[in-house]
């Protein structure tokens, strides 16, 4: 083999670890930056705000914050530093890119308007579809956190009671109901009375929402959307949907999706919901 095919061997193989890392906001992009580095990965983030750039930059080789609307600038970006895959992870608030739309590039405008409409499925499988047409091949955040997805069970002290159980069950039909529209992923319950639905201010404040109307605690329920991609908007909690559950008093319910809904900060979560008498049921 020849001294430039060597050459040419070892760039490939370099470049194949490169891991572009498109970040949003909250927790999972650092956690994936740490989970990619752990595997050998050179992680390169592009961040969408400064924010989750100072987030991000103690794991990462190099971080660079973008404007999501500015495609052509961001995919030259991309292959400058050699990203072929990258994966998307972390919160991208849709109402910040429709204050922004002055900031959209010729490029993003053309794609935008041949959308059918502007859910999150929809303009983030299109971001994907772009950037898998240049040659960077869009991965699933669960390839580098499966750890965070829980199996069937209840993961707290505390067991749902009969009528908890009942509400779940309830709930898990409206709440596929509504991912199937895609208008949200969460519904709040109570006695099989919708308190609240998810919609565009996110599953804590519909959380906040339900409990403020029921006073007592309540049962909320959190899926996957059917037939969802992968690569793109998975279903996660945290620490701060158990602190919208707490706004009235103690007690409640969060039942998740088994196998497709992240925990983040798992021990802490689980810690936090005994404290309070919080049940946390996969099903």
């Amino acid at each position: 083999m020849s001294a430039s095919a060597v050459s040419d061997n070892a760039a490939s193989t370099a470049t194949s670890q490169i891991l572009g890392l498109v970040a949003g906001e909250g927790k999972l992009p650092a956690i994936m930056a740490q989970s990619a580095a752990a595997r050998g990965y050179r992680v390169i983030a592009l961040a969408l705000s400064p924010e989750a750039a100072s987030q991000v930059s103690p794991h990462c080789e190099k971080v660079h914050v973008i404007a999501p609307g500015q495609l052509t600038r961001n995919l030259k970006l991309a292959a400058e530093e050699g990203i072929r895959q990258a994966v998307f992870i972390g919160r991208i608030p849709k109402l910040n890119l429709l204050r922004n739309i002055t900031k959209l590039d010729w490029m993003a405008i053309k794609e935008l308007t041949k959308l059918p409409n502007f859910s999150d499925d929809t303009i983030q499988q299109a971001f994907g579809g772009i950037m898998e047409n240049h040659g960077i091949k869009i991965c699933a955040q669960s390839e580098f956190l499966r750890h965070l997805f829980p199996d069937v069970g209840v993961l707290t002290k505390r067991q749902p009671n009969a009528a908890e159980y009942a509400d779940i069950e309830f709930g898990l039909k409206i709440a596929k109901d509504i991912a199937k529209l895609d208008i949200g992923q969460t519904v709040v319950v109570r006695d099989r009375i919708i308190l609240a639905i998810e919609a565009v201010e996110g599953t804590d404040q519909a959380i906040r929402r339900g409990v403020e109307l029921a006073q007592k605690p309540v049962t909320v329920v959190k899926v996957a959307k059917p037939d969802h991609d992968p690569r793109f908007d998975m279903p996660t909690i945290g620490m701060t949907t158990l602190n919208a559950m707490k706004a009235s008093r103690p007690g409640g319910v969060l039942a998740i999706g088994a196998g497709e809904t992240m925990v983040i900060d798992q021990d802490a979560v689980v810690r936090f919901a005994n404290e309070q008498g919080i049940s946390i049921v996969a099903v």
